[in-house]
């Protein structure tokens, strides 16, 4: 099953984060009560849970960096679709969410975040997922696999970001473009 990502459903989804949103909809139906959705929500079944694989972030004019390990937990279920993260000891991280998800609740492709760890401070990419462009090619029990094209990326404070003040600080980087490619298995 192919999917394609667009940024601006991305920027949306990327506000809130696959496992953030599955969070909102169980915490919202336990502080509303029960049916607060109507029978329209269905369940979400695992599809696969991914031990291994690499990712591959190719910075235009800079370095590449390799991903050698999926993080535990990365997987793939019926309603959120996607949610994978891979890492490595350069500090780097990159998390495909959504992919495969029920295009009904607005997870139509896929989006991208970057994470880095860099001198005791926690940069992130969360804040500007229409920079990414995401092609998912498979994502089923078997696989996830793809690539992204990301244009213009900035880099923002992870630890200054909350849910009542707006966007966090942007870190005094320069904007950066990468493309990326990645595989998870079981």
């Amino acid at each position: 099953m192919a999917k394609r990502g667009r940024g601006s459903r991305g920027a949306r989804a990327t506000a809130v984060g696959g496992a953030a949103l599955a969070l909102l909809l169980g915490g919202c139906s336990a502080f509303l009560g029960p049916g607060a959705f109507g029978n329209d929500l269905p369940s979400s079944s695992p599809i696969a849970a991914y031990s291994t694989g690499k990712a591959t972030i190719a910075i235009k004019d800079g370095e590449t960096i390799e991903l050698d390990q999926v993080a535990e937990g990365s997987g793939v279920e019926s309603l959120f679709g996607a949610d994978v993260h891979w890492t490595g000891p350069s500090g780097w991280h990159l998390r495909v969410s959504g992919a495969g998800g029920n295009e009904d609740f607005g997870f139509e492709g896929g989006y991208i975040n970057l994470d880095r760890i860099t001198d005791g401070q926690h940069w992130t990419t969360q804040f500007d997922g229409s920079r990414c462009i995401t092609d998912v090619t498979v994502v089923d029990a078997t696989a996830i696999r793809g690539s992204a094209t990301c244009k213009g990326v900035q880099w923002y404070d992870a630890l200054d970001m909350t849910f009542t003040r707006g966007e966090p600080k942007k870190i005094d980087e320069p904007k950066f473009d990468a493309e990326i490619t990645f595989e998870a298995l079981p």
